[in-house]
């Protein structure tokens, strides 16, 4: 839509400066805005030709924004201007003047202006106009008179206009060039009979977001070259028979978002070249076998979001050329059988959100196009073998959510080309061997979210370009040691959420390239030496929640390529030297929520590449100067929710180059002077409920980069202009719900950069209270993390 790019133009063309016309080369426009008088705006025009070099003879358009007119009139002549557009400006006269002596114009837009008197003869001078664009406009009914004269015109765009309540007949019987016609969102309740008689050269005609609830049989009467008609977003309840009879040649009906109750081949008569019908989400609740007989151009069907229960044996018999089908969120029980014999070209069926118990039998030998079968959230019970027959281009099957109980042998066999294949969220509880024979290009399986509790020895053993192993949620105690000997190119093995009590370490030794593993929330326990050892490319290890009580650095073996190390939520007591000696890659180490209470020297040794180390809500309560050695290139260091009750600046002295530091939920009291000096890259500090009564001055020296200290919810009775001394960059300060009597803005007087103070909840005369509202009321929504 030609007001589409329109209005993007006028995006960038706001910054430009106000009261002033811009010449825009590479457009060869002229744009003007905030000009209070037509006088001023000539001589503004004027000047920026002038400027730039140009003459009136080298432009082609004229943007005219904000403006406050009296009437409309450029001086001189424009040969070559093909574009005018007048929006949100003030306009209090428009005649035939205003384009007099532009008469050679194609495009005029006019939208949300203010407008006074406009003649009926604006627009007489404008022979060649091809395209008119008019929306939201007071004073302006351009459908009373005003086109009447606009014989050459090929695109008019009248969508928008609130004021638009009805299509009388007569109202574009002049247009006889008119090839497309924009009428959406507007307020339209009713069209006249033969509204759109004289325009057999339309061929797009859009209706959508409107208030229509009945159309007359000859409301589109005359439309033979129509090729699309959107009538989505009305209130239509029903479709008179033969509506539509006058349309051959239309391609796209678009009927959705009404309240049709019925839709019959009655209705469609005519539409013999329709390829795309889309009338979901309205009231039906049958297809009728022959709804579709006379209409073999079809290539996409959308059905969805109504009350369909039953689908007709042979509905869809005469749609040879049907490429996607849609009949999701419907109440459908049954499929017929042999559905698509007559379909060879479907690629796409949905079924999702019904409520069918069987799918096996529905489709025929005869779908060697279909890409895409989504079946999800129905109540399919079984896969009976050869469930699917010959789908040989089938790609992506989507079973998930329904009541599958088992997977018969030869399910899926013959589906040759599939690559996706979801099962997640069923009753499975038992995967047979040969459950997914003949599925030779199977790159993802999701297995996630059933009742599985036996995986047999060589169930998988079929699928030896499977990348995507999904078995979270389920009730696996065990696996065979040769369950995944076929799988040389898995990538991803995930086996959260189980019950799974040991590993067999086994398992893992022909998955050369694993990427991801996930076998959190088991109960496995302590895992044994060089379990992984043969997982050489793997990045991501998730441990946690599985009981580990202890680490051994050659656990770790073999694992020289990981950068994610997932061990929270488990029983580590002690973090021994070297335990993570063997992951000289690893960038997260996630400790967070364990019962650790020492840190040994030296403990994450070879850790040079480490970015993020969580040690959140453990026993903490000291640790030695050289715990953090080899940390060089920690950024984020979370210590929160500890026992710490003190700390040293010389704990900080091995990694200087922290960006985070979060001590929140400790028992910390004092904050020593200088206690971070070491930390001079450090942007956050988080010290939040604690129990700090004391800041010695210059307790932050150094720390020229932090931006933002939380001291929040400590018991600090007073502030003063030492207490945050040389932290010449902060812009955040939270003090909220201490104890403090005694601050003043003198106290921070020193610090520029200074954005926000938080204050509230301490023990301040209200007029202190105001002074620090007043100075700081900028409200800012800050994620520590």
């Amino acid at each position: 839509m030609i007001r589409c790019a329109f209005i993007v133009w006028i995006l960038i063309i706001q910054g430009y400066a106000k009261e002033k016309c811009d010449y825009l080369e590479y457009k060869r426009g002229l744009v003007c805005i905030d000009i209070n008088s037509l006088d001023f705006l000539n001589i503004k025009i004027s000047e920026a030709l002038a400027e730039n070099n140009a003459t009136n003879i080298d432009i082609e358009s004229i943007t005219i924004r904000g403006c406050d007119l009296e009437t409309l009139r450029l001086t001189n002549d424009w040969p070559k201007l093909k574009e005018i557009w007048v929006t949100s400006s003030n306009i209090n006269y428009l005649n035939s003047e205003s384009f007099s002596n532009v008469t050679l114009l194609e495009v005029i837009g006019v939208g949300m202006n203010k407008l006074g008197k406009v003649d009926k003869n604006v627009f007489d001078n404008l022979k060649t106009l091809k395209t008119l664009a008019v929306w939201r406009n007071e004073n302006f009914d351009v459908l009373s008179g005003y086109l009447s004269n606009l014989t050459s015109l090929e695109s008019l765009d009248l969508s928008e206009d609130p004021t638009l309540n009805e299509i009388a007949v007569d109202a574009f019987s002049s247009l006889v060039n008119l090839g497309n016609l924009e009428l959406s969102s507007c307020r339209i309740k009713y069209i006249e009979e033969n509204s759109f008689a004289n325009l057999d050269r339309l061929e797009t005609l859009l209706l959508s977001y409107n208030n229509l609830s009945t159309l007359s049989k000859n409301t589109f009467k005359g439309l033979h070259s129509l090729t699309q008609l959107t009538l989505h977003f009305n209130a239509l309840e029903s479709l008179p028979d033969g509506v539509f009879q006058d349309l051959e040649k239309l391609e796209e009906l678009r009927l959705h978002h009404n309240k049709i109750e019925d839709l019959l081949r009655s209705h469609l008569k005519g539409l013999e070249n329709l390829k795309i019908l889309t009338a979901y989400n309205n009231k039906l609740t049958n297809l009728p076998a022959d709804l579709f007989d006379n209409f073999s151009q079809i290539l996409s069907l959308e059905l969805a979001q109504n009350v369909i229960t039953t689908v007709e044996e042979g509905i869809f018999d005469k749609l040879f050329n049907l490429n996607r089908l849609c009949i999701s969120k419907n109440k459908i029980k049954k499929l017929p059988n042999n559905l698509f014999k007559n379909s060879p070209n479907l690629e796409y069926f949905d079924v999702t959100n019904n409520e069918l118990e069987s799918i096996c039998g529905v489709f025929t030998s005869n779908l060697r196009n279909l890409e895409h079968l989504d079946l999800y959230n129905n109540k399919i019970k079984s896969l009976e073998s050869n469930c699917f027959q010959e789908m040989p281009a089938l790609e992506s099957l989507n079973i998930r959510n329904n009541t599958l109980k088992e997977i018969h042998k030869g399910a899926f066999k013959n589906l040759l080309c599939l690559t996706h294949l979801n099962l997640e969220q069923n009753n499975i509880d038992v995967v047979v061997d040969g459950a997914f024979e003949d599925l030779p290009l199977l790159e993802h399986l999701e297995l996630n979210d059933n009742d599985i509790q036996l995986l047999q020895a060589g169930c998988f053993d079929a699928l030896e370009n499977l990348t995507v192993l999904n078995l979270n949620n389920n009730k696996i105690d065990k696996l065979p040691s040769d369950l995944f000997k076929k799988l040389k190119r898995l990538e991803a093995l995930q086996l959260s959420n189980n019950m799974l009590t040991s590993l067999n370490c086994t398992i893992f030794e022909d998955l050369p390239e694993l990427f991801e593993l996930y076998l959190n929330n088991n109960q496995i326990g302590d895992i044994q030496e060089e379990c992984f050892k043969h997982l050489n490319k793997l990045s991501t290890l998730h441990l946690s929640a599985n009981g580990i009580t202890m680490l051994k650095p050659t656990v770790f073996s073999g694992l020289e390529q990981l950068q994610n190390l997932h061990l929270h939520t488990n029983n580590i007591e002690k973090l021994e030297a070297k335990s993570f000696i063997m992951l000289p890659n690893l960038v997260t180490l996630s400790l967070e929520n364990n019962s650790i209470n020492s840190i040994e020297p030296n403990a994450f040794e070879g850790l040079t590449k480490l970015l993020h180390l969580y040690l959140s809500k453990n026993n903490l309560k000291q640790w030695t100067s050289d715990a953090f050695n080899g940390l060089n290139a920690l950024e984020n260091l979370h210590l929160d929710g500890n026992r710490i009750e003190s700390i040293k600046s010389e704990q900080f002295d091995q990694i200087g180059a922290l960006y985070l530091l979060d001590l929140s939920n400790n028992t910390i009291e004092h904050i020593s002077n200088k206690l971070f000096v070491s930390l001079a890259n450090l942007a956050n500090l988080l010290l939040k409920n604690n129990n700090i009564s004391k800041i010695e001055p210059k307790s932050f020296y150094g720390l020229k980069n932090l931006n933002r200290i939380d001291l929040s919810n400590n018991n600090l009775e007073t502030i003063d202009t030492d207490t945050f001394a040389g932290l010449s960059a902060i812009f955040v300060i939270l003090l909220d719900n201490n104890k403090i009597t005694d601050i003043s803005l003198s106290d921070f007087e020193k610090i520029d950069s200074l954005y926000h103070v938080g204050v509230d909840g301490n023990k301040l005369l209200p007029e202190v209270f105001d002074q620090f509202k007043q100075k700081y009321k900028r409200k800012i929504d800050i994620d520590w993390k």
